[in-house]
């Protein structure tokens, strides 16, 4: 690929918002621009102290430290997001959750699952087996569908539809956000 290519293609990724300003100097240096290393100081070796390079670029001179840092901090939005938009807990926490809270009354709970020959079956949750696999009862927890109250009807978890009332997570955290602002 030719230099002018190239750096159209580069330009033509920042215009379309494909790399973050943030670092775009690091990921995308620009053909024009010198890369001569200049050593700022040495000091003693205290991390604050560390020699500083500096890199020439066309919008400026930039540090490696602030380049770094700059990296480090998009990661960790982009890991706070990706944790935000996580998703669903599984339904064994689900389980556990309404076999193990004292404000959720066990008897008042069904399982929708999915079984390989009939289709969706639903199963109490004092009745779920949580022992081994040799049990001719045991689901894996992977087939679990949602999780039904008998009082009212309700599915309080549905793993199509992405609904969690136990935890608030999937998209019920979302709508519940949304409401709180």
């Amino acid at each position: 690929m030719a230099a002018a290519e190239k750096q159209s293609t580069q330009e033509q990724h920042l215009e379309r918002g494909f790399v973050d300003e943030a670092y775009r100097d690091e990921a995308f240096p620009r053909i024009a621009t010198t890369e001569t290393p200049e050593i700022d100081h040495l000091s003693s070796t205290s991390e604050s102290d560390l020699p500083q390079v500096s890199i020439s670029k066309r919008a400026g001179t930039i540090s490696k430290a602030k380049a770094k840092r700059a990296r480090k901090e998009h990661h960790k939005t982009a890991s706070a997001q990706a944790a935000a938009s996580a998703g669903l807990r599984p339904a064994q926490d689900v389980m556990h959750r309404i076999r193990h809270d004292a404000h959720l009354r066990m008897s008042d709970y069904v399982v929708g699952y999915r079984d390989r020959h009939v289709g969706i079956m639903e199963k109490a949750v004092e009745s779920w087996s949580l022992e081994g696999v040799e049990e001719e009862e045991f689901i894996p927890f992977h087939r679990v569908v949602y999780f039904r109250r008998i009082s009212d009807d309700h599915v309080v978890w549905d793993r199509e539809k992405r609904i969690d009332e136990i935890f608030w997570s999937g998209v019920s955290a979302k709508t519940e956000e949304s409401n709180g602002e």
